[in-house]
């Protein structure tokens, strides 16, 4: 089976590889019956991923052009249903009533993969302590001061509240973060870094995955990582290696192993209070990693989610303040300090680059919404935001001492964690024989949620840990909830059976 790739075009691989299979077969040159190449031959054979020739096959098989035989291999099916100029229906074949249309066929275009989603827990009734939630609590939300502000707006409109807006964003929000952002260390003159505001998190990353890779390229994540961007990775069809972590972040020498092979692309990296451990990288670790990308050219990607909540101590810089080559695009995001419903985030990367990413912008939905960046900027100039930060800091503060203290003083001998100094969560490891995923069952119907590893792993393999959250729960949530846990995997240790009952796979929790 011969087939081109053609790694430059804008086309999707897998997408080259599902149509020029589904041509040959309408030329004749494949034969019904005719066994194919393996996944793995066919990627060794084209040079692509895995990931990708097994996306194709997934396509192929959903429109009933190949089938997998178990034990066997795969083959073109006896009768495929493939679509060429001899077997459209013209218009006069298509006559009659609405009612005989016949149906239309959604099944290739499916997404053929497991996103990293928790399922919800189906016992209404029972009261469940959620440490499993990653986001801000609406209960400190200044809702008083935002209804002021929005009725202040609404009462004194100014047209460019409602206007179209322009895809770089409501200019003085851009000023005020390009002010912030030079106050961190990084060069914002003209020609050196431009900021780009966005629909939140996940759509400056798919903005910036756009703009420098293709489906079918590979980057380097962390291991373990957050699970949103694993789920953007997915959906763009973009592989991925998995780089392991230690208490000083990304083995920056492992990456430079795989950096050699020459296949990654980009490296997306979360250096401070990485979600879901919690550990900020170290000055050393981030020193060498810039040196890596100047080496293979490749850019980083710095996911900078939690730098407002800092809790004690100087807050490292970004990797971006230390970026002296252009390397790093970093995001940013008020979706965790402030309001996750206004979904603004933003893109601070060189010049050279932003143009293109507003370009793309204008192209696929030409701006946010102005009115929620120019209410987001009212809020900052009247101070609100600051005094909101000031107060959400000392709460969070607390809920993160009782969680430590409550870990410290309840988790059996073989666990440990790390206390973390800013953002939302705290990273449990037990010993080997505690599988997350079971212990999530056993702890749900104690009355208790964590994130199990498995959410957070590249490669979906459950381990023995777990990821706590301290941003929606009180302080004698967090102490009870804790307690509960801890009594729970003490049980398990004492007794290993008891994690037989549990969910063993990710499909598990859905039954």
């Amino acid at each position: 089976m011969n087939l081109s790739i053609d790694k430059d075009s804008r086309e999707p691989v897998y997408e080259q590889i599902r149509r020029q299979v589904t041509d040959l077969v309408n030329d004749g040159l494949l034969a019904a019956g005719q066994k194919i190449p393996s996944v793995r031959d066919l990627a060794r054979q084209l040079g692509v991923s895995v990931k990708t020739v097994y996306s194709a096959y997934e396509a192929l098989a959903a429109e009933k052009i190949i089938e997998t035989r178990h034990g066997s291999g795969t083959y073109i099916t006896e009768h495929p249903e493939v679509v060429s100029g001899q077997n459209l229906r013209t218009r006069e074949e298509m006559g009659g009533n609405l009612e005989e249309l016949p149906p239309m066929r959604w099944e290739p275009y499916f997404l053929q993969s497991g996103f990293f989603v928790m399922p919800p827990y189906r016992e209404k009734n029972q009261k469940l302590i959620r440490m499993s939630l990653g986001s801000p609590d609406p209960a400190l939300f200044p809702f008083d001061k935002i209804k002021q502000v929005a009725t202040t707006m609404l009462w004194y409109p100014k047209e460019f509240f409602f206007d179209i807006g322009h895809p770089q964003g409501f200019q003085p929000l851009v000023e005020f973060l390009e002010k912030e952002m030079a106050l961190e260390g990084v060069p914002m003159a003209e020609g050196e870094n431009d900021i780009i505001l966005t629909g939140g998190f996940q759509r400056a990353l798919t903005l910036v995955l756009d703009r420098i890779l293709k489906p079918g390229q590979m980057v380097a994540v962390e291991s373990p990582t957050y699970s949103g961007i694993m789920n953007l990775l997915m959906s763009k069809e973009i592989g991925y290696v998995s780089i392991p972590m230690d208490k000083h972040g990304m083995d920056t020498d492992y990456l430079a192993g795989v950096l050699n092979q020459g296949e990654v692309r980009a490296i997306i990296t979360i250096p401070t209070y990485h979600n879901p451990t919690g550990i900020t990288m170290s000055k050393a670790r981030r020193e060498h990693l810039l040196r890596l990308a100047a080496r293979h050219r490749v850019p980083i990607i710095e996911d900078d989610w939690g730098r407002q909540l800092r809790y004690e101590g100087k807050a490292s810089p970004p990797l971006k303040a230390m970026d002296t080559g252009g390397y790093v695009i970093h995001i940013g995001t008020f979706s965790k300090c402030f309001l996750p419903g206004l979904r603004i985030g933003w893109v601070t990367c060189p010049a050279p680059l932003s143009v293109s990413i507003v370009r793309a912008k204008a192209g696929s939905d030409s701006g946010d919404s102005f009115f929620s960046q120019a209410l987001l900027h009212e809020i900052i100039v009247k101070g609100h935001f600051s005094r909101h930060l000031r107060k959400t800091i000392r709460e969070y503060k607390k809920r993160r001492d009782a969680m430590c203290a409550a870990l410290a003083a309840n988790l059996p001998e073989g666990c440990s964690f790390q206390k973390p100094a800013g953002g939302f969560y705290v990273w449990v490891e037990m010993p080997a024989a505690i599988k997350s995923l079971p212990l999530l069952t056993l702890a749900r119907n104690a009355g208790v949620e964590f994130l199990p590893s498995s959410y957070c792993m590249p490669d979906r393999k459950d381990g023995s840990a777990l990821r706590l959250s301290f941003s929606r729960t009180s302080v004698e949530e967090i102490e009870e909830g804790v307690g509960i846990l801890c009594r729970v995997i003490r049980d398990c240790i004492a007794n290993p059976d008891l994690l037989s009952g549990g969910a063993h796979s990710y499909e598990d929790l859905y039954k």
